[in-house]
């Protein structure tokens, strides 16, 4: 006889469990992001200083008998600085270093920042300007004589601070600049190794180790706006007019751009220029894919 095969054993199938049945894929992407919510509801709030920068800004206030100056670009920087200096000075003097005197869109965020901290800022002009004045930068040859004619001062943001110190007969303010590590490789090594502050110079960065989280959280904290600067590059407008803020600025500031001109009137060049290196790798691309010909 032949033997019987043993059976098969099968594995008993598990009841179904009971409860919700298994989220679709939308479901599930709400449910993740609701999830994500909710984390970033309990998250610490970004923390508007460091141990470094609170402990320069105390040591400096002391220093300066509760009195400083900002020199005021108008840059998510030094904005940041006038909001940190006010829980450590007395009393803030800021002043404002023009590129080119009465640009509108500059002049309008002057009054925005007055009108929310209550100060007026002062205005002067930039002593890095004056220094390209003398060195005919954007300048037509005919006009050297006249320029040489004016015997115009050149001067930095040292002798500015020396001149206000004897102006409000406060020898001791130090002078505080939104200077940032996170600006640049030079100034991340400038800054790191002087600390934060320069004594000779007695000059000081008051958020010069802050993230650029800390700088954006700040300014929006109290829900004040960055200047229209912005609009055209991602610094305000410092010195000499350069090409990346001129671009944008001679279609969104039209006015601005012509008071631009009268000063520099060669800024066009610079213009022409920029835009033949721009358009040169296009026209060779072109070339290239036979969709223009060469002469």
């Amino acid at each position: 006889m032949a033997k019987k095969k043993a059976a098969k054993k099968l594995k008993p199938v598990p009841p179904k469990k009971r409860g919700a049945k298994p989220l679709k894929k939308a479901e599930a992407r709400k449910a993740k992001a609701e999830a994500r919510e909710a984390a970033e509801a309990v998250k610490p709030a970004v923390i508007l200083e460091t141990d470094k920068s609170r402990s320069l800004c105390e040591t400096i206030s002391l220093e300066s008998d509760g009195t400083c100056f900002l020199g005021f670009s108008r840059g998510k920087d030094s904005i940041a600085a006038w909001l940190y200096l006010r829980r450590f000075f007395k009393r803030v003097i800021p002043f404002h270093v023009a590129t080119v005197p009465g640009l509108g869109f500059v002049d309008r965020s002057l009054a925005y920042y007055e009108a929310f901290f209550q100060t007026p800022v002062l205005r002067l002009m930039d002593g890095d300007v004056i220094k390209d004045l003398n060195r005919m930068i954007y300048q037509p040859e005919s006009d050297e004589a006249e320029i040489d004619d004016l015997e115009l001062w050149t001067y930095n943001k040292h002798n500015i601070l020396d001149l206000l110190r004897k102006v409000y007969n406060i020898p001791n303010a130090w002078g505080a600049f939104g200077i940032n590590m996170t600006d640049s490789l030079d100034r991340r090594i400038y800054v790191a190794q002087c600390q934060g502050r320069h004594d000779t110079w007695k000059t000081f960065y008051p958020c010069w180790d802050w993230t650029k989280e800390q700088i954006l959280a700040s300014i929006n904290a109290v829900g004040l706006a960055l200047p229209g600067d912005y609009l055209l590059a991602s610094r305000t407008v410092a010195g000499t007019p350069s090409y990346r803020h001129i671009k944008r600025m001679r279609d969104m500031y039209p006015e601005d751009f012509e008071k631009i001109t009268h000063m520099f009137p060669y800024v066009y060049a610079e213009l022409a220029r920029q835009e033949f290196r721009e358009a040169m790798p296009r026209f060779q691309n072109a070339v290239k894919t036979k969709k223009i010909k060469a002469a």
